[in-house]
């Protein structure tokens, strides 16, 4: 069965997560991702460090799925030579360099493109306007574009998300970018280059509340685990152990009252009156569910159709047998396999690749070479005699 994305070549010049959470989704679909890493150190992510599992770090495994590398130093003609070389190969080139840093070495859009190349650049701030060069990160645009102001309890501090959700939905951004160019490439044969900044995400993210603000000016407060649209909501404490629970409709709101003996108050009926008087709907909520079980809890519950389960740490969550089905063990060329966090698309008539594990550095180098380019072992040698492809370890990567 041919994968989605079979055939096409994409040139990754990312690091960290948003612009390699891009490629690796195009990667998952069939997409031949050749990462392109300095030869000393490579993506950051590789030294992200502990867990370390034989060199590589969680991070990089996470992000870097199905794609092959090659260790190309910029700063060397070889390597500028070459990585050019690979673009006039690609379809796609993906990069999240500082704004100017592509420029340097001839290899950003205006200095590359043709007409049918894609291009996808991921920056802070994007590559126009009065903040191209500033530098940002997931920690620094949460706070800047109101996405932190959101989270936390009230009365204390904003809090950053611990998943980096700016970055992984820029990468999100990113990789739909690239379909959408993908798709009108094939039917006008054109190319184009196209953005995914990290500070436009996160400003998009808070879309339901910006809206809101741009209506009537309602700034919202942080609720913790509430939810400023419906209520209950949340995560609350049961005789031993937590559950968290979601109430969309009134019915279900009826449901919840009778499946607990709940006395519900006239007020309470719509989820706006719910919402105006949240104070003691939770009040009377929390001191409810306080005396039972989570597991009579859970099965009244369940049982009235009400949103619910147990609300979990990690260790539980891939104890669940709904996760433990999703995850596996898959190879890896040098050290056997590594774990897997797999792809959350399920295409029934196109699924996604077999995955294989994220590369050691350098690893494919070659191969790559020779696939997409023709070059020979000894036209390889070469260019690894003038330093910019770095040392070539025991097992294959670069030292």
């Amino acid at each position: 069965m041919s994968l989605p994305l079979a055939g096409i070549r994409v040139a990754d010049f990312t690091r960290v997560i948003a612009g390699p959470l891009a490629s690796m989704h195009l990667a998952d679909l069939g997409a031949d991702v050749v990462k392109i890493e300095h030869p000393v150190g490579g993506d950051d992510t590789r030294g992200y460090t502990p867990p370390d599992y034989h060199g590589l770090s969680g991070a990089f495994l996470c992000y870097n799925r199905n794609k092959r590398s090659i260790a190309l130093d910029l700063g060397v003609d070889e390597g500028r030579k070459t990585a050019r070389a690979l673009i006039d190969a690609a379809d796609v080139v993906i990069e999240n360099f500082s704004t100017g840093v592509m420029a340097k070495f001839g290899l950003d859009y205006d200095s590359v493109k043709r007409p049918d190349l894609i291009y996808c650049s991921t920056s802070a701030y994007g590559r126009t306007g009065p903040f191209l060069k500033r530098l940002g990160y997931d920690p620094v645009v949460q706070a800047e574009s109101g996405f932190m102001s959101l989270t936390g309890h009230p009365h204390q501090e904003p809090l950053r998300t611990a998943i980096p959700m700016v970055d992984v939905s820029t990468g999100l951004t990113g990789g739909v970018g690239v379909l959408a160019a993908l798709f009108h490439r094939k039917r006008t044969g054109q190319g184009q280059f196209l953005e995914a900044p990290l500070f436009d995400t996160g400003f998009a993210q808070t879309g339901i509340h910006s809206t809101g603000y741009m209506l009537d000016g309602t700034v919202p407060e942080r609720l913790g685990n509430a939810d400023h649209f419906q209520a209950p909501a949340g995560r609350y404490a049961c005789e031993d152990g937590e559950i968290a629970l979601a109430v969309e409709t009134d019915a279900q709101f009826a449901d919840l009252c009778q499946a607990l003996g709940l006395a519900a108050q006239a007020e309470w009926a719509t989820n706006r009156g719910r919402i105006e008087n949240r104070v003691a709907l939770e009040a009377a909520l929390t001191s409810a569910l306080q005396p039972l079980s989570q597991l009579e809890v859970l099965v009244a519950l369940q049982a009235a159709g009400v949103p619910c389960h147990e609300a979990r740490a990690i260790p539980e969550a891939f104890a669940d047998r709904t996760a433990a089905a999703l995850l596996d063990m898959i190879p890896h060329p040098d050290i056997g396999e590594t774990p897997n966090m797999p792809s959350p698309m399920v295409l029934h008539g196109t699924p996604a690749r077999d995955p294989v594990a994220a590369p050691f550095l350098g690893r494919h180098g070659p191969d790559v070479l020779a696939e997409w380019l023709g070059y020979s072992a000894e036209q390889v040698a070469a260019i690894r005699a003038t330093g910019a492809m770095g040392a070539l370890g025991a097992s294959g990567e670069t030292a």
